[in-house]
């Protein structure tokens, strides 16, 4: 019985493997951090488990294959084996052949990966961006957005990109409204009382130019995206709404508050009606 215990196949195979994918968690964690979100997507989500499944098995295999891994304790192999997925500036050249080969799958499932994380940003950006249909409301939006991740990266790196992609938003929004105004004088061509409608080319570059402001949105949405976290969701929506509400361009007046008393000081007043 004891026997049984020391050769157990979850000592040899199951462990290794365990450990193997989860090492190889932390350092797809490590990879990703702001860049996206291994969550994002069901796609994305079982690519994830794809790879950790793949660096299990590796661990497995370099067990079984591997003639000198006899004399290495299993939970050591997967730990080896595990740390492959860790992220490096290099890639190292002195690396064993049998090492690459193991890898070469699950270089190929990373790639696509890290493909899919990014077109989950780019497809929740785009998302989130319905609704919006003028440069103004954009403006208030993108406006507040900045606000708003300035507040929560104070960081002098993060500052700086967030600075910088709110300066190309900008200058997208000015080209667009630059493009509405010439639009809008050409269709009344100096006559106030009568406008006619946009010709198809010029519907063209309308949305054309309104189509690159919003994509430079995107990128400052981007960021918010692989930086933030899910419970930002409600606050990123507020400002969304804010930005298409009536107050976003002006503050109405309060209508008068009325008191209990009020309608019986009416009835000793005037109406001025004859």
């Amino acid at each position: 019985m004891s026997s049984w215990y020391q050769h157990a196949w979850w000592v040899d195979y199951a462990l290794p493997a365990a450990v193997s994918a989860a090492i190889a968690w932390v350092g797809l964690a490590r990879e990703f951090a702001g860049k996206g979100r291994l969550l994002g997507s069901w796609a994305s989500a079982a690519l994830m488990l794809f790879v950790l499944a793949l660096m299990g098995a590796v661990a497995a295999g370099a067990v079984v294959l591997l003639p000198h891994a006899a004399q290495i304790p299993p939970v050591l192999a997967g730990a080896a084996t595990g740390a492959t997925a860790l992220p490096r500036r290099r890639q190292d050249e002195t690396a064993q052949p049998y090492v690459k080969f193991m890898t070469l799958g699950i270089a190929l499932v990373r790639e696509r990966l890290v493909q899919r994380v990014h077109l989950d940003a780019c497809t929740w950006s785009d998302r989130f961006l319905d609704g919006i249909e003028t440069s103004t409301q954009l403006r208030v939006f993108v406006h507040d957005l900045k606000l708003y991740l300035l507040e929560r990266h104070p960081l002098t790196a993060d500052t700086k990109t967030i600075n910088a992609i709110y300066a190309d938003v900008e200058k997208a929004i000015d080209a667009a409204l630059d493009v509405q105004t010439r639009i809008d004088e050409a269709c009344r061509d100096g006559d106030l009382t009568w406008q006619r409608d946009p010709t198809a080319d010029e519907l063209i570059a309308r949305r054309q130019a309104f189509g690159t402001a919003l994509a430079q949105c995107g990128h400052l949405l981007h960021f918010a995206y692989a930086h933030g976290r899910r419970s930002e969701m409600e606050e990123l929506r507020a400002l969304r709404a804010k930005s298409m509400s009536n107050d976003a361009f002006h503050s109405p007046a309060l209508p008068p508050q009325r008191r209990w008393y009020d309608r019986w000081l009416a009835r000793g007043r005037p109406t001025g009606r004859l």
